[in-house]
């Protein structure tokens, strides 16, 4: 079993199969799905032909949830897909391929290697699918959607918001406080944490740039931004969540947007704890620095990456 890339020569075959009676139960009108099909065809939905022994027998198709609509996946961290398929070839019915299916979907989605979940609607009627899905991993969220964490890390990233800059700042200042003061003598940590009470600062960032926040069950234990230029402005990690691959996530995160953005370098002002990270990451000094804070000039390192 594998997979082809859909096209538009492939719709007859699609809307034969839409129009079948038990497609109809599950996907609706085929007309508003054809639709839907060809009006996404080149840009964010990716569709797919589901082929065995060189013969299509379904198709397949999934999207980032981030760049929907509002509605049913608003909620969902960012690096979350969305999949659909169906089996239009009814000599394929109740055979068990539902479950090879959903395998092949998975494998091919891990294998981009660019998203943390994958996500599916339940339909309740349907109890072959809900089977399909818990057969392959999938969970049923408390918001009735089936949800599969690739990561295993509990580690999800949603955009900041107004609402966040109490807990963002609080993190913003403990961590220069008990993970930068390492690096840094503590007239210039006391400097450069005071930025956490100009709130004000901090709404305008949230508003202006691709502002991200890294959550642990409710919490958040980290958070970056990223400007229209592909200027890395923040990039921190709660002090007690150090070394748990909060940082990484949120940087594959910002690059990914980066690249949207068609920035084709990043670069930052890195403290000195932060600069290894940054080198692992394969960034690169460009030259060192002394950048002023409030009202201390602290070092630092000018460092990019093409990406």
């Amino acid at each position: 079993m594998k997979l082809r890339e859909f096209s538009l020569e492939d719709l007859n075959l699609a809307r034969m199969w839409l129009s079948d009676d038990y497609i109809q139960k599950f996907w609706g009108n085929p007309q508003d799905r054809i639709s839907e099909i060809t009006q996404n065809l080149y840009v964010d939905w990716r569709k797919y032909f589901i082929i065995e022994c060189e013969r299509p027998i379904g198709f397949f198709q999934f999207y980032e949830t981030d760049r929907a609509a509002n509605g049913n996946w608003s909620s969902e961290p960012i690096g979350t897909v969305v999949i659909d398929y169906l089996i239009g070839d009814r000599a394929y019915l109740e055979k068990g391929y539902g479950s090879q299916i959903v395998c092949l979907l998975v494998d091919f989605i891990k294998s981009c290697n660019e998203y943390d979940y994958i996500v599916a609607t339940q339909m309740i009627e349907n109890v072959t699918r809900t089977k399909v899905f818990e057969n392959n991993g999938f969970r049923l969220n408390s918001n009735g959607i089936f949800c599969l964490d690739l990561t295993n890390s509990g580690i999800k990233i949603h955009r900041a918001t107004m609402q966040d800059v109490s807990e963002i700042t609080e993190l913003f200042r403990e961590t220069i406080q008990h993970v930068n003061s390492q690096d840094y003598p503590p007239d210039e940590i006391e400097d450069w944490s005071e930025w956490w009470t100009d709130h004000a600062k901090w709404l305008l960032k949230i508003e202006e740039q691709f502002f991200i926040k890294a959550m642990i069950d409710d919490k958040i234990v980290g958070f970056s931004s990223l400007a229209k230029d592909g200027y890395l402005d923040f990039l921190f990690t709660h002090k007690d969540y150090q070394g748990k691959g909060v940082a990484t996530n949120l940087i594959r995160k910002i690059e990914r947007k980066a690249k949207e953005q068609s920035n084709d370098m990043i670069y930052s002002d890195v403290s000195i704890t932060a600069r290894g990270f940054f080198e692992k990451h394969g960034y690169v000094v460009k030259i060192q620095q002394l950048k002023k804070s409030r009202n201390k000039e602290l070092v630092n390192f000018r460092m990019a990456k093409r990406i």
